[in-house]
């Protein structure tokens, strides 16, 4: 066997793959020139792969959305590569628009004119229960029949509990266990993601421009977004033949594994050109109009045998903390500041009266911002709920 491998490995030719990998720090321009709501790119610049590094965001550029009724609207930079309008802009229907970007490097960047599309509101947002969990849908339709292409974005936000609550924090100053303030409060927190596919429709193909459950979403069965509350804010726009067509390749780009025979960066051609360096690629896609919106709701309790909840693999503990004890004081110390336990409740032995330790356990179990949420309300979560 040691031969036939031997000879076998003796035989094999250097393989040459005909993919060059393209260069880097292309710019990336993401956003929508929206005539309802405030304006706001993203620009950014590509990554070698495998991509797992930091995203440079472009920042110090000069950003303005420019009309074919020779309005100029400059967008005002907002850190971390973000650019917008501080309010929504009165833009002209029966105008074009375009964006024009003047880095801080001195390059130029400008779009084609690009028409200013209206888009249809939004039907309704329904959801179906299924067998691998809950699917959300977008439902629209244009009565004139004139849209016929369609792009969608979200934005998604949960209620969620940590598998037990604090009702006591210790004190690092005094050493004492004390009961936790409201402002402190770790049991119910908040999480928010966007959409990470690209979501698109189309009605060209049908006699009536209508797009009925159209899939945005899937939350996995028994999975913590639809614990307590979840709610998802649409956001749906139209786009020409043209935009949907890049957003088709992008969005096939982005969603398979990837092969020397797919359409590469400097392939993908948008309608952004860089004025400076003419054959420098640009990433992104230009388009303007307007953007609907719809905000869905989804109740824990709507959803029967969900049963989700958080079990702590960790078993409650007790810290023991005794009055006047200074060994326990300093082994209480070290398991709450610096081993990661969280006190939740006094624990007595009888026929002591007064606590001789607190029940514990990990900050993983009991702090709920350590599954990546926050304990800020959203200011449109329902008051009562």
């Amino acid at each position: 066997m040691l031969v036939v491998v031997t000879l076998c490995g003796q035989c094999k030719d250097k393989y040459v793959s005909p993919y060059k990998s393209p260069n880097v720090g292309y710019l990336v321009i993401e956003g929508f020139i929206s005539g309802n709501i405030p304006i706001q790119y993203m620009l950014s610049r590509t990554l070698p792969l495998p991509g797992d590094t930091t995203i440079p965001k472009e920042e110090g550029a000069t950003v303005q959305v420019e009309g074919s009724d020779n309005t100029v609207y400059v967008l005002a930079g907002q850190g971390n590569g973000v650019y917008s309008s501080v309010d929504t802009l009165s833009l002209n229907a029966l105008a074009r628009y375009r964006l024009r970007i003047h880095t801080a490097e001195g390059e130029d960047y400008l779009s084609d004119f690009v028409p200013f599309r209206v888009s249809p509101l939004i039907d309704s947002i329904n959801w179906i229960n299924g067998p691998t969990g809950v699917t959300i849908y977008a439902n629209t339709h244009d009565p004139a029949n004139a849209t016929r292409y369609y792009e969608w974005n979200f934005v998604e936000t949960w209620e969620y509990h940590s598998a037990e609550q604090a009702t006591l924090e210790y004190d690092t100053a005094t050493g004492y266990v004390i009961a936790r303030p409201a402002a402190a409060e770790i049991y119910t927190c908040w999480h928010t993601d966007t959409a990470s596919n690209i979501l698109l429709g189309s009605s060209i193909k049908l006699a009536q421009d209508v797009i009925y459950e159209q899939p945005l979403q899937t939350l996995p069965e028994h999975g913590v977004q639809a614990s307590v509350l979840y709610s998802m804010l649409v956001y749906q726009w139209s786009l020409t033949d043209s935009g949907y067509n890049y957003a088709s390749i992008m969005k096939t780009n982005t969603e398979s594994l990837g092969s020397i025979f797919d359409v590469q960066p400097s392939q993908l051609a948008g309608n952004i050109h860089c004025l400076t360096k003419p054959t420098e690629p640009v990433v992104g896609w230009v388009s303007a109009g307007t953007i609907q919106q719809k905000r869905i709701w989804i109740y824990g309790t709507q959803l029967a045998g969900w049963d989700y909840s958080y079990s702590c693999p960790n078993p409650d503990t007790v810290i023991h903390l005794l009055p006047g004890d200074a060994e326990d004081s300093v082994k209480a110390r070290m398991a709450f500041t610096e081993d990661g336990y969280i006190p939740l409740f006094a624990h007595l032995t009888p026929p002591m009266v007064t606590a001789d330790g607190y029940i514990s356990n990990f900050v993983g179990c009991i702090d709920c911002r350590a599954q990546g949420g926050t304990t800020s309300r959203p200011v449109y979560w329902p008051p009562n709920y």
